[in-house]
């Protein structure tokens, strides 16, 4: 059987960069689903009560909508997580041999 080494493509602070930026958009991407998801509403427009001519308008319900789309920025902030993981090891990877 052949064994074969694997290939350093990147330097190891490229490993590094990319994980320490993957982590930055993962934690926001996680922090902003999990507010979706539980509240319903965005964090960009919460649908807050406004007041028109003297007269308090109340907040819009909460929309299911905005719940899966929370869900969907946990999704992909957990899948950035595991990209962080990756490129740490390839980085002590690199960095050791």
């Amino acid at each position: 059987m052949h064994w074969y080494a694997a290939a350093q493509l990147s330097s190891p602070e490229t490993y590094f960069q990319t994980a320490a930026f993957c982590l930055v958009v993962a934690v926001t991407l996680i922090a902003v689903g999990r507010h979706q998801r539980r509240t319903g509403r965005s964090i960009i427009n919460p649908d807050r009560p406004v007041r028109v001519a003297d007269v308090l308008l109340p907040e819009a319900q909460p929309r299911k909508s905005k719940r899966v789309t929370g869900r969907i920025y946990l999704f992909f902030g957990w899948f950035l997580v595991l990209g962080v993981v990756i490129n740490l090891i390839n980085g002590i990877r690199a960095a050791r041999g």
